[in-house]
């Protein structure tokens, strides 16, 4: 009885859905260098998050990772981001960048809002400038053999807001609009070279200057072969918002910042 107990549970352990926090992803969809404890630059790194259904399909047409920060003996909201299905929809990653120390919760949650897997991870930051210092995660990914997406950082893309589009090009821009529809228009100095947009909406929180209320995600196909991409937002509630974009893996774009009044 004993020996079918622990059958039972190694089965259930080895078909449960799991998150990693690791430096790399190979071409066979499989976390690489993973570690629930990493040491970064004073500057923060990019670590995937990378969340497994052990080969079984996804049902969710979408999912969201919410980061949870530990202030005060609490977890406490820190940010949301949409994650990338891959693979036949049996894993999903986000190439996220940690800034700050500290002890964080992950939580993987369906696009009806069911948690389907939690995980913790610890950031510790060093000042590189120390001798001989060289964070975890730079050296994770020295030793890998390429990295998912090399040319993370080329973008030099600026997002614009305007009221309407004339033979394609905006008008009446600003950063202050009343409520309704508007225009959000990311252009780059070269071909986005990606086929596929995430955008994340965020409002400022009351008295304080970070923006911690997840609004929204809009995910759209773009032409990985055009310097720009567009879309309209609505926006019913004043305030002030900001608004991110990324490529497919989930690498940050551009972000602009939006006031509605």
């Amino acid at each position: 009885m004993l020996a079918i107990m622990i059958l039972m549970g190694m089965v259930y352990k080895a078909s449960a859905q799991e998150i990693y926090f690791c430096s790399n992803i190979s071409d066979k969809g499989e976390p690489i260098g993973a570690s629930v404890s990493w040491t970064l630059s004073d500057k923060g790194g990019y670590i995937y998050i990378y969340y497994t259904n052990h080969k079984k399909h996804i049902k969710s047409k979408s999912l969201i990772a919410r980061i949870m920060k530990k202030t005060g003996g609490n977890y406490v909201n820190y940010e949301r981001r949409a994650m990338e299905l891959e693979n036949d929809n049996t894993f999903a990653s986000l190439d996220y960048q940690f800034i700050e120390a500290g002890n964080y919760k992950v939580t993987v949650q369906d696009n009806t809002g069911k948690d389907l897997a939690i995980s913790y991870l610890t950031i510790i930051t060093i000042n590189k400038a120390e001798p001989n210092a060289i964070d975890s995660l730079t050296r994770d990914r020295q030793t890998a053999e390429h990295s998912k997406d090399p040319a993370r950082g080329y973008y030099h893309a600026r997002t614009i807001f305007c009221k309407t589009i004339l033979n394609g090009l905006p008008t009446d821009t600003g950063s202050v609009f009343a409520a309704g529809e508007v225009n959000v228009i990311v252009v780059n100095n070269q071909p986005l070279a990606a086929d596929s947009m995430i955008v994340d909406v965020f409002k400022k929180g009351y008295e304080s200057e970070k923006y911690p209320i997840y609004i929204t995600t809009k995910t759209m196909k773009i032409d990985r072969n055009q310097n720009r991409a567009g879309f309209i937002l609505n926006i019913d509630q004043t305030g002030q918002y900001k608004i991110v974009s990324y490529n497919g893996r989930s690498q940050t774009i551009s972000e602009g910042y939006l006031t509605i009044r």
